[in-house]
C-alpha cells in the first residue's frame, strides 16, 4: 500500500547520501579543472601551440601589410581610421609604458614589470580586436564583391 514512516526516512537518508557522493565528485572535478597548475601541464602543449600560431600570424600580416603599404601608396592608415578616443588612450598607454621603462635609475622589480606588461597587453588587446575584425570584416566584403558567385 504506502510507504511507513520508517521506510520513507531510509529512502531520504539514502537519497541524500547519494547526492551528496555526486556533489562531493561534482566539487573534485571542478577543483582540478579550475587548478591552474594542473591544467597547464595537462593543456600546456596546446597554449603553447596556440600562441605560437598567434605569434606567426599576427607576423605575416604586419609583414604582409608592409609589403602591401609599399606596393600601394593609396593603402589606409589604421591608426588615423581609429576614433578619437581610442587614439587618445592609445597614447596614453605608449606614456604610462615609457614612464615605467624609463623611471629613475631603480631597478626594475620582475613581479611588477610582468604586471605592467600583462595589463598593457591586456589593455592592447582590448583596443586591437575591434580594428582587426573591421579590417578582416573589410577584406571578406571585398573579396566578396570582386568574386560573385
Amino acid at each position: 500500500m504506502g510507504t511507513t514512516p520508517e521506510q520513507a526516512r531510509t529512502q531520504i537518508a539514502a537519497t541524500r547520501a547519494r547526492a551528496d557522493a555526486t556533489l562531493d565528485r561534482i566539487e573534485s572535478r571542478l577543483r582540478q579543472e579550475l587548478d591552474p597548475k594542473r591544467r597547464l601541464r595537462r593543456d600546456g602543449a596546446r597554449i603553447a601551440l596556440g600562441v605560437g600560431v598567434v605569434a606567426v600570424v599576427g607576423t605575416v600580416y604586419v609583414l604582409r601589410r608592409r609589403r602591401h603599404r609599399r606596393e600601394d601608396p593609396e593603402a589606409r592608415d589604421w591608426i588615423e581610421e581609429m576614433p578619437e578616443e581610442w587614439r587618445q588612450r592609445l597614447q596614453e598607454l605608449l606614456r604610462e609604458a615609457a614612464a615605467h621603462t624609463h623611471s629613475g635609475g631603480s631597478v626594475p622589480r620582475p613581479e611588477r614589470s610582468r604586471g605592467l606588461a600583462q595589463s598593457l597587453a591586456l589593455r592592447a588587446g582590448r583596443m586591437a580586436v575591434p580594428v582587426v575584425m573591421n579590417a578582416v570584416a573589410e577584406r571578406l566584403a571585398s573579396r566578396q564583391s570582386r568574386n560573385p558567385a
